[in-house]
């Protein structure tokens, strides 16, 4: 092996020669749900959008092996140089490491943004089929990559999702601790908290211009927010990790229909109506919305029926990942706030995002003038409709009764700008919650 890479090896180690390791000290909510999985021989693949801190916590979980673990059977490597970027330096620097350093005893190998090297899941195979005593933890920035490999991987891995900060971690990370609320809680916890309610509710603005992402979740530059995720996140992703995860050419047209979804997020997706306005063909956008998606940029919300069919064939929503992404692409500032319509349909894709962590799958509904923003499924069909604005009324609480009334189900939610409620109807509770509570069920 080069001796470029065997230098880079040593230097991506510092604990080896005894010198400690600088983490964030703030842990995700899925850092001990995957600590969890670290006694098991099975691979833990971490997936989720650029910047949402899966490198941070790989270091959090090192930090934590450190404590009972020979230093030298913890291995990290980052593939983001090109020279690294191949089946064959994998497997090279896997045996440098296991053959001239690692010692007896379990070893754990992390492995950052995986997803670059080409055919990294059958080098990672090998090694898992005859070294029993190496744990390995992979990431990457694209779903497919480390999901797909659960066809090469059967049996072998795990996935985890990361996602952007929910609200709650936004909160921690500014001090301000609330735990997680459930959903039989709800009253009791806005009672107790009705003396903090302006500051959730400025928080949630705050959140809704900077809050997807960690580095970033004290900054209070509206210039700094938008420059780092444009740089930092979109750009990356647009012009480098989709183009050479999937071979796209043309970026320009990756650009717009990723501003498409971010000024039409919670919208349903006209794809005959895009493909005309950007000049291409159908399946160039399908394709582009495809690679997006996996990107963790947007998602891409079915409706509910109980025909899968029917559900493919029916209109879709679309979904940005954040607000912070669609108001640096569109050059919003902090006056989008004030504008009812965009910061609804903002406000109702975070609600989504949020809804989905909890969720086993997550759907929209419609039957003709009646439509309700996002149905969740569990055990249980949960309707949720978002009316983020100052004055509620019965009437919006229409079609979440008429889903409740066909699928006879005895609770749901509208979520508010500032109201809370909880009004007995003959289908059922429906619970008027303010978007701050909601979100902290997370």
């Amino acid at each position: 092996m080069e001796e470029k890479i065997r230098a880079l090896v040593r230097e991506l180690n510092p604990w080896w020669e005894g010198e400690r390791i600088e983490v964030p000290e703030y842990r995700r909510f899925v850092f001990p749900e995957i600590e969890k999985y670290m006694r098991l021989r099975q691979i833990i693949g971490i997936i989720g959008l650029r910047r949402v801190g899966k490198t941070v916590l790989m270091n959090q979980l090192i930090e934590e092996k450190l404590k009972n673990t020979a230093k030298e059977n913890i291995f990290y490597f980052v593939f983001d140089d090109v020279t690294t970027q191949k089946p064959e330096v994998l497997e090279g620097i896997l045996n440098y490491y296991l053959k001239t350093i690692a010692s007896k005893g379990r070893k754990y190998v992390f492995l950052d943004e995986i997803q670059k090297v080409p055919f990294w899941q059958g080098v990672i195979k090998r090694f898992y089929d005859r070294r029993e005593d190496v744990k390995f933890v992979v990431s990457g920035s694209s779903s497919l990559d480390i999901r797909k490999s659960k066809e090469s991987l059967a049996g072998r891995i795990f996935d985890f999702y990361m996602p952007p900060l929910t609200f709650r971690e936004f909160l921690e990370m500014n001090d301000i601790r609330t735990g997680r609320v459930e959903f039989n809680d709800f009253a009791s916890f806005y009672e107790k908290n009705l003396h903090k309610k302006e500051v959730f509710e400025n928080m949630l603005q705050e959140y809704i211009l900077r809050g997807a992402f960690p580095e970033i979740a004290g900054e209070k530059d509206e210039e700094i927010v938008r420059k780092y995720v444009k740089s930092s996140v979109v750009e990356r992703i647009v012009l480098e990790d989709i183009p050479l995860g999937f071979g796209v050419r043309k970026r320009d047209i990756l650009q717009d229909v990723l501003e498409y979804c971010a000024s039409e997020t919670s919208n349903l997706l006209d794809l005959t109506k895009l493909a005309d306005t950007l000049n291409v063909n159908f399946r160039t956008i399908r394709a582009h919305l495809f690679y997006l998606q996996k990107a963790f940029l947007i998602d891409i919300l079915h409706v509910y029926t109980k025909s899968s069919a029917k559900r493919l064939r029916k209109n879709k929503k679309v979904h940005i990942a954040h607000p912070s992404i669609g108001i640096a692409l569109m050059n919003y500032g902090r006056e989008i706030l004030s504008a009812n319509e965009i910061t609804g349909r903002y406000m109702e894709s975070v609600v989504f995002q949020h809804a989905k962590y909890v969720a086993e799958r997550t759907y929209f509904w419609r039957s003709g003038r009646y439509e309700v923003d996002i149905v969740t499924e569990n055990r249980k069909l949960l309707p949720i409709e978002v009316k983020y604005r100052a004055s509620i009324s019965w009437k919006d609480a229409k079609s979440l009764a008429k889903f409740m009334k066909r699928f006879k189900l005895k609770t749901g939610v509208v979520v508010t700008k500032n109201t809370f409620d909880e009004r007995k109807t003959k289908e059922g509770e429906i619970l008027f919650a303010p978007a701050w509570l909601f979100l902290l069920m997370v």
